[in-house]
């Protein structure tokens, strides 16, 4: 997009550039100097902006593997574990263009559903440095499959009668 031009013609002329500090982190902004010099050791500059911008989601592929406990109530379900690890080693494949290092989880809870079982979904967010996002879904079950315990026996009623309708 320029237009160099020299009294004494191209011939002779060199182009340097050097990049400035970036700035920021989301975009990252680089200042580039470019210096044109001619033969005679005359010098003009022009500078570039670049924008070093990350846009894109992590990506998420597979399905976490579900959770089913026993138990009677939602607060039974188990904690979140807010880690790639955890995500990784229970079927999700996780990755970003800039790599692991600015990637966080997060997740919440939905709202409970159904008393027996109780069904909650779990969403566990996986954020990257520039809080592009994604997303995927857990499926938690609560049951209570133990029957009631007895112990101790009855006492024997007697009942003076002749059928059983003479029963209490």
């Amino acid at each position: 997009g320029l237009t160099i031009s020299d009294a004494c013609g191209d011939a002779g002329l060199t182009v340097s550039s050097s990049d400035g500090t970036p700035a920021g982190t989301c975009p990252i902004v680089i200042i580039r100097t470019y210096t044109v010099t001619d033969a005679c050791g005359n010098s003009s500059t022009a500078t570039q902006t670049i924008h070093i911008d990350d846009q894109t989601a992590p990506t998420i592929s597979g399905s976490l593997t579900a959770i089913s406990v026993e138990g009677c109530t939602q607060s039974d379900r188990p904690a979140a574990t807010n880690t790639l690890d955890y995500l990784r080693d229970n079927g999700l494949t996780i990755s970003d263009a800039c790599g692991d290092a600015g990637l966080t989880v997060s997740s919440n809870d939905g709202t409970p559903s159904g008393n027996c079982p109780i069904t909650i979904i779990r969403t566990y967010t996986v954020r990257d440095a520039c809080l592009n996002s994604s997303t995927a879904t857990q499926t938690i079950t609560i049951d209570d499959n133990t029957a009631p315990t007895i112990t101790g026996t009855l006492t024997a009623i007697p009942v003076e009668g002749c059928s059983e309708a003479n029963r209490p």
